[in-house]
């Protein structure tokens, strides 16, 4: 069974060890997710809802670098914190906890994005949580298209009432969380 996104990150650093050059399987064993694809390049060229750049990964998301000597990428788990646990970050065959940029300053492997799913697979409950600065994000694109304050019809009775931008989205965002 798939492990959540918590229990991913927490695998993640729990492990101290690895197979040198295998850090597709090492990421996906820490969800517990079978394999398919043959290097992180090709995992990530297939995940699904791609965060391209991204360098805020949520905690348990599959983290994804390009090229390499031979093309095959690189895959970490994200602890959250724009941080990852990293295959060979450590030394050959030693996982560490290093920031996103790690992979690219000391290997040159361009950051391509994080993703919720590895080979096929989501992992549940990554980016689940809206962040403060998913909040503060989110309030200024409305702010640039709603008022402060807002008329709201009221489902079933009809009345409208005015509500408080804020409120209006996480009354929202508690609706589209439970319907999901």
């Amino acid at each position: 069974m798939v492990r959540t996104a918590e229990q991913t990150a927490s695998n993640a650093e729990a492990s101290t060890t690895n197979d040198p050059g295998m850090c597709l399987q090492w990421s996906r064993t820490r969800a517990d997710i079978a394999s398919l694809f043959p290097d992180a390049a090709t995992a990530w060229k297939h995940a699904l809802d791609r965060h391209k750049g991204d360098r805020e990964p949520p905690r348990g998301a599959m983290v994804y670098w390009l090229g390499g000597s031979h093309g095959y990428g690189h895959i970490a788990v994200s602890v959250g914190g724009g941080m990852v646990r990293s295959t060979d970050a450590g030394g050959t065959g030693h996982v560490a906890t290093v920031g996103v940029s790690w992979p690219t300053d000391h290997w040159g492997l361009p950051y391509a994005g994080w993703a919720d799913n590895v080979n096929d697979v989501r992992i549940p409950g990554v980016g689940d949580e809206m962040t403060e600065d998913d909040w503060d994000r989110m309030e200024k694109l409305i702010q640039s298209v709603w008022a402060d304050q807002m008329t709201v019809t009221q489902p079933g009775s009809g009345e409208d009432t005015t509500k408080a931008r804020q409120q209006v989205l996480r009354e929202l965002w508690q609706k589209v969380t439970r319907a999901t």
